[in-house]
Order: structure tokens, then sequence, then C-alpha cells
């Protein structure tokens, strides 16, 4: 039980595509020499990993799973089926995690791609920030809980990247925010575990507790701004107006408030003092700053005034310079007269028919934001075909409706369902399983679908 060898588990055609090492390597064995030591010395192909005219999704991504299993191939393959992997997983395939050991792997897989970049280098390379993005999307995909999974077993090794941000490359921390993001979204049950990942978060921004409105001057610009917006897009998800009405919680949130607008003065870069706004609307919007002293709030509201009649000086830096001013006032409108958030359409169709999807509070605007900055190319696929975006951002949903993680809080049927799919999973184990994970001598533990989960993230 996962220590066949590849031409064992290939004889197990299943419907976890287990054809696609053999398709890969050309279905050829090697002939018999009749010397069982000599062949056994030789070294055995490299996976060949050419995607190119492949057409079916599944069987792409059966290809870059056996591409990522081959421990002789270099880096370049790697990333190659790695990107292949993600493009895949925008398409938002029909993963069912429950008779389909392929996301076990994948995920699995991606934990030693990023393992191999978040080591001890200083810097991380392109196969970790792929890996970290790909484990985003198989999070959005999953059909039966086993996003709950990745959380659990991803989030160690995502805060502790984090907690290293300054020592690492921008790009690679940029990534792993908006994994935590994807997969804190996708896997939290409650308020709880959303929690605990906005702390994460928070401390790339603000990474000294003693200095609690102390801007972060280690990390770049970029790797703020999405701090931030994915610190909002999760704000906006996890239902936390109960937690700031909360005695124990009123002095955090209220500090926490007090951060955002320390952050519209500090920052020297327009998108991050944009989306420190956006955060702040947000904070207003739901009523997470209700504990706010009038003169903190009336300090907020005189600086989003100043950002939004900003004087563009000769020789001044023009870099969104018009886009800050138009949203600061839209900003203060919303502040000082309680004007509703601008209107936010996005074309879903080249067709005639024009149709949008639109967004009209800014909890909603920094959802739309967010997902589309992460899902790229994917989005529109997703909102149309994913349950966990149709129903809030499908054409004609309501403007307002937005994500939340409480509407997923485990019941009694999710319960069971869960402990039917760990059942399901090891019963079939040995069949499904054709990748032969792990390789070489392991212990008998290994065998388990759920050691498999901790094999490329502990």
């Amino acid at each position: 039980m996962g220590h066949k060898n590849k031409e064992g588990g290939n004889k197990n055609k299943t419907a976890t595509g287990g054809e696609a090492i053999n398709k890969a390597t050309g279905g050829k064995k090697k002939k018999s020499t009749g010397d069982a030591s000599s062949s056994s010395s030789l070294p055995a192909p490299s996976v060949i990993f050419n995607p190119k005219d492949v057409t079916d999704p599944f069987e792409l991504l059966d290809m870059s799973i056996a591409a990522l299993h081959d421990k002789r191939a270099s880096a370049s393959p790697r990333e190659s089926a790695l990107s292949s992997l993600a493009a895949t997983l925008e398409r938002v395939l029909p993963l069912d995690e429950s008779t389909d050991a392929r996301p076990l792997v994948v995920f699995a897989l991606c934990g030693a791609s990023i393992k191999k970049g978040n080591t001890t280098s200083p810097t991380s390379g392109k196969e970790a920030r792929l890996a970290f993005r790909a484990v985003g999307l198989l999070a959005l995909t999953l059909l039966n809980g086993g996003s709950t999974e990745i959380l659990a077993e991803s989030f160690p090794m995502l805060a502790k990247t984090l907690q290293f941000a300054p020592a690492m490359e921008a790009a690679t921390v940029i990534a792993a925010l908006d994994c935590l993001a994807a997969v804190t979204f996708a896997g939290a049950l409650g308020p709880e575990e959303a929690e605990r990942s906005l702390k994460a978060i928070w401390s790339v921004i603000f990474p000294n507790p003693k200095f609690p409105n102390a801007v972060s001057t280690k990390v770049t610009p970029q790797v703020l701004a999405t701090a931030v917006s994915t610190w909002t897009f999760l704000v906006t998800t996890a239902s936390l107006t109960d937690a700031a009405q909360r005695k124990s919680e009123r002095a955090a949130w209220t500090a926490t408030v007090a951060s955002l607008a320390s952050l519209l003065d500090a920052a020297d870069d327009r998108a991050v003092r944009m989306v420190a706004g956006e955060a702040m609307a947000v904070c207003v919007e739901l009523n997470l700053t209700q504990h706010a002293s009038r003169k903190d709030m009336e300090a907020v509201v005189a600086r989003v005034s100043d950002l939004a009649a900003e004087a563009g000086g000769k020789g001044a830096d023009k870099t969104l310079f018009v886009e800050q001013k138009v949203m600061f006032r839209q900003i203060l409108a919303f502040m000082e007269r309680g004007e509703r958030a601008p209107t936010v359409a996005v074309r879903t169709t080249s067709s005639e028919k024009k149709e949008m999807i639109k967004a009209s509070t800014w909890a909603k605007i920094a959802q739309l934001n967010f997902l589309r900055r992460f899902l790229g190319g994917g989005f529109l696929a997703h909102v149309k075909g994913n349950k966990m975006f149709k129903e809030t951002f499908d054409v004609g949903a309501d403007e307002k409706a937005a994500l939340s993680i409480a509407k997923r809080k485990l019941n009694v049927k999710l319960k069971q369902k869960q402990k039917v799919m760990k059942m399901n999973r090891e019963l079939s184990w040995a069949v499904k399983n054709v990748y032969c994970l792990p390789q070489g001598a392991q212990p008998p533990e290994s065998n388990k679908p759920d050691q498999l989960l901790k094999l490329g993230w502990h």
C-alpha cells in the first residue's frame, strides 16, 4: 500500500488517471536482460513533460502530477508542471476529494516544492510561488470539505513564510499572502480560524506588537499593498461584527483602526494608501469602528479629506494620482454623508448581451478586487462555475450580497459527509495511489491518506 512500483500502479486504471505516467514516458517498457542486478542499477528515465497538444484538463492534471513526482526532474520541468497545474485549476475542475486521490497528491507535491524555496535560502524561487498559487486554487476548487484539511495542514508553513517576510523575495511573500487568503476563505469554518490568518497577515504590515502603529520598513510597498488587500478580503468574509462588539475585543479593534489610520499617514506609496483607504471604508461599513473614539475618527476623516484633495505639484510622482483622488473622494462622501459606495461593474461576456457582475458596497468591492487579482484569467470561469462564488457574483446577483465564511459552518450533515469521505479514502487508497507516494522505505503510517497531507508540509 503506497509502495508499489510505477508499473504495478499503472496496472490499476482508475478514475484518477493512472495512465498519465505511461503517457508521459511514451508508454514503453524496457526489455528484460535477464540480469536483475544490472538492470536495477540503471537510473530510470525522467518523465518528459510536454503538455502542448493536451486538451483534456484531467489528462493535463495527471501529466503535471507525474512530472512533479519525478525526483530526477530539474527545476524547469517542475515549474512548467506547476504552471500547467495552476492553469488547469483555473478552469474549475470538478474535483471530488471523497473519491479522487489527486487533490491529496497535488497538495503534498506542492508542499514539497514550497519547502524547496522556503528553506534556508533568503530568496525563494519561481517553483515555490507557482506552488503557493496552485494550493490556493486547489482549495477553492474542492467540492466536499477538503479545503478544511488543506488549511489545517498548510497554515503552519504559510505563517512561518510570512514571519520571515523581510528576508524573502517579495514575489514569494505576495504568493504566500494570496494563498493564505484563498485557503482560509475556502477552508475556515468560523471566525476563529479566520482571525488566526488575519493576525498572521497583520504581522507583515505591523511586525512589532510593542509599536502597533509602526509600519514595516523591511518589506516592499507591493508586499504591504497585498497584505492589506488580503487582510481586508478576509475581514469581509469572516463576519467579525459580533466579535468587535465583545468587551474583550473592543480594545483590539480600536487599535486596529488606529493602525490603519497610521498607514494612511505613513505609507509613501499611493497603492498602499488606496488599499488602506478601502480597508478603512470596509471597517466603517461593517461597524468595526463603533468603539473608536470620536477624536480618532475625526482624524481619519481629516486625513481622507487631505488625500482626496492632494495636489500634484510640478515634478511630483503622478502614479495613481488621479485614481487616488477619485477613490478618497468616494470614501470621504461615504464617511461624512453616508453616501453609498460607487457601483463597480465587471463585464462577463464578449457577446452583445453585455452581462455584468455588479458590486455596490465597500465589502463586496474589496472581495471583487481580490478575486480578480488572485484568479486572474480564471476569474470568469470561477464566478460562473464555482459554487463558492456563483450565488454572490453571478450575473444578476444582489449587488450588496457578499461572500461569508459563516455560511459554511459545520453542521451535522457536513460532519457525516467528512467522516464518510475519510473512510472512502482509506478503503480505496491502495487502488487510487497510482503515483506511488511516498517513494522509498517509509514507515507504515505513511500509507494512510491523512499522512500524505503532511508529507510535503511538515
